[in-house]
């Protein structure tokens, strides 16, 4: 059972610190949990979506990342996503924590289906019955780029 009165775990604080850096940087809509391996951290009560933290054989911690992202390249967001969390961690003095950061791209949204998402999520009055389909725009598959190529890292998101 969860104790409200003990501090979450380092696993725990590392990754949500990672999270929230990867979603500040422009371009990130959300994270998603995927299937099979699952990012998801739990955080007393709820769980961090999104992000797991995997204990590395050095004591440190290995974030791994499963983002949704707007129309943008994505391998100079992967090196700022990447970037942010290890400034977050050094800001959080968790530096000595962390691990390699993977970051995944499960999806990628226009901004229309960034807007048509936002209308759908909005609470509403009336009940939508069940046979209606979703509004909710399908996320489509992207490469996973952790690397980029030499010259590449800030094509794109000047």
């Amino acid at each position: 059972m969860y104790d409200r009165a003990s501090p979450p775990s380092d696993r725990v604080r590392l990754a949500r610190v990672a999270l929230e850096s990867a979603l500040a940087v422009p371009g990130v809509v959300r994270g998603e949990a995927g299937v099979g391996v699952a990012r998801v951290t739990a955080d007393g009560p709820g769980l961090l979506v999104g992000v797991s933290a995997i204990a590395q054989a050095d004591g440190r911690f290995a974030i791994d990342l499963r983002l949704i992202a707007r129309l943008v390249p994505l391998w100079p967001l992967a090196d700022h996503v990447r970037a942010g969390v290890q400034a977050a961690a050094a800001r959080a003095g968790m530096a000595a924590l962390l691990g390699s950061v993977d970051v995944e791209f499960a999806g990628v949204l226009t901004a229309e289906e960034i807007e048509r998402s936002i209308i759908a999520a909005e609470p509403t009055t009336a009940a939508i019955p069940e046979s209606e389909p979703s509004t909710m725009p399908p996320s489509r598959p992207a490469r996973a780029h952790t690397s980029p190529p030499a010259g590449k890292l800030q094509e794109g998101l000047e």
